[in-house]
């Protein structure tokens, strides 16, 4: 990281004796940075394990079941991905406000799923189109009931989706700012996504903060990514290719 001064030389690369940790000591000790790190973890864990919850058991449902209107409801699913976001933030307001879920990590945990769902549901549905039904009528006959079929038959061949659909929800939550923009009101709510509009829109802009700020926000991302990258292509490869 740079020092301020050294930000407005105009050097691209500037000398190696101008690189500090300072800005880094400076975030993590004086700002509350780290309080609104563990805020998003919190929320973007929640927002996953949720999601892949009710995302799971949809697409399985529209996979598996003769729904009425299921062709419907699947077009309205996928419709959803079509509005902008801004156009949602009115009415989620208003449904969070008279759910008195204002500045509640609930609040934002339901604002932050409505986004990710209609994708997850999606996505997990394609891919277990591509699993044979043999595997459910194999279990059925051995006995399983549904939640058996889905839970031991089922997910154990469609983890390379799972971990894609899991990943998708995470990093989306991680770095949303419009949803918490509306609904947090405090510390207790805010997120990494705020402290760097907070940080970048101050009267005097500490750019090196700003820049250590931003590097510390996309590292968990990065680390994640790093672990999950094979199964996330396996999950891509094989939800994209349809078995006739």
């Amino acid at each position: 990281n740079r020092t301020q001064a050294s930000i407005f030389t105009g050097k691209v690369i500037p000398p190696l004796d101008e690189f500090t940790l300072e800005n880094y000591a400076t975030i993590l000790s004086v700002t509350d940075f780290p309080r609104y790190f563990l805020n998003s973890f919190k929320i973007a864990s929640a927002v996953t394990l949720l999601s892949l919850f009710c995302s799971v058991i949809g697409a399985y449902g529209l996979s598996r079941f003769d729904i009425k209107g299921k062709n419907a409801l699947i077009m309205g699913i996928f419709s959803t991905q079509m509005f902008p976001q801004v156009l949602l933030m009115i009415p989620m307001y208003l449904i969070i406000f008279s759910l008195f879920l204002l500045d509640k990590v609930i609040g934002v945990v339901l604002g932050q799923m409505i986004l990710v769902l209609p994708f997850q549901i999606w996505m997990l549905k394609g891919y277990f189109d591509n699993i044979p039904m043999d595997l459910d009528n194999a279990a059925r006959v051995d006995g399983c009931n549904i939640a058996q079929r889905l839970l031991y038959v089922i997910l154990p061949v469609a983890a390379p989706g799972i971990v894609v659909a899991a990943f998708f929800s995470f990093v989306v939550s991680w770095g949303d700012y419009l949803i918490v923009s509306i609904i947090s009101q405090s510390q207790r709510t805010a997120t990494v996504t705020l402290v760097l509009q907070r940080l970048s829109s101050a009267l005097l802009i500490r750019w090196g903060q700003v820049a250590a700020a931003t590097v510390l926000t996309i590292v968990p991302t990065i680390i994640l990514f790093s672990f999950v990258q094979q199964r996330l292509v396996e999950g891509l490869t094989a939800g994209a290719i349809r078995e006739e």
